[in-house]
């Protein structure tokens, strides 16, 4: 039996996307100006601060290259990203206009997608951005192949965080980009999908809504080809397919005009304000 789905999008929360701010953020680039930019390397992961109304960018600098980028306030960071409410919100795939959410009590957009570069013409084969896998662990590389001692993003995560004085226990969720998945709608599982499409200066990029501390962890995966890779890539009988080699990716913090600040509001107040 064929089963129609419903429409639902007459049924979204009731928060609007103040679509027509964004695209005047990506008319007036030839206006904004970069203020940082650094490297990370490969099986490594760092931290930065950017201050709301800026926007930043992970970018890839040697080809496919997987990632995996984590979202604290800067200035409480009890409030973080957290994928299931942004699931519920905008769904599992980023793409431009998808905005990351915190979770209750604050519950609301922390960073804003602006742009990406990889998914503007939607593949069938699967999808480079999304919320839909955590960040890789060594125990799950372990349980896996056997092996100790590999590298993962969760430990590259801590070495981003650490300097700002948080632990382990604060990190929870990210998204991954750069990242093909394919999610199943019959039984809805997820499959990591098809070798990144993206390459050299391929880029996803967001709008601060509030004050960001941000964890990049470049993925073991490498070009989404392989479950983990080592610093050489050293070829093993068992892997002699797995061939991509961990590349590292850029960062860039771009200034905008500061006096333009998104507002949202609930859609009953628009009207009254």
């Amino acid at each position: 039996m064929v089963v129609e789905l419903r429409d639902l999008s007459s049924q979204r929360p009731p928060y609007r996307l103040d679509e027509a701010f964004y695209e005047r953020v990506r008319a007036s680039r030839d206006r904004h100006r970069k203020l940082d930019e650094f490297v990370v390397p490969a099986y490594s992961g760092r931290g930065f601060m950017v201050e709301r109304g800026r926007t930043f960018r992970v970018a890839l600098v040697e080809g496919t290259q997987a990632g995996d980028v984590a979202f604290w306030n800067a200035d409480d960071t009890k409030e973080s990203f957290a994928s299931l409410r942004t699931w519920e919100m905008e769904g599992y795939f980023l793409k431009a206009g998808t905005r990351l959410w915190s979770d209750v009590p604050w519950f609301r957009p922390m960073a804003t997608c602006t742009e990406e570069t990889v998914d503007s013409a939607r593949r069938p084969d699967g999808w480079h951005h999304h919320l839909v896998g955590s960040h890789c662990s060594c125990e799950q590389w372990e349980m896996g192949t056997g092996w100790t001692g590999l590298n993962s993003c969760r430990v590259n995560f801590l070495q981003a965080i650490e300097p700002f004085g948080l632990k382990e226990e604060d990190l929870l969720d990210n998204i991954d980009v750069h990242t093909k998945w394919r999610l199943d709608p019959e039984d809805g599982s997820v499959h990591l999908a098809a070798r990144n499409d993206g390459g050299p200066g391929d880029y996803i990029e967001f709008y601060a809504e509030m004050n960001l501390l941000v964890a990049l962890s470049v993925c073991p995966i490498g070009g989404n080809t392989r479950p983990w890779s080592l610093p050489g890539d050293p070829p093993t009988p068992s892997l002699k397919t797995f061939t991509t080699k961990c590349a590292p990716m850029i960062h860039q913090v771009v200034l905008h005009q500061r006096n333009r600040q998104f507002r949202w509001i609930p859609e009953a107040l628009q009207s009254a304000t």
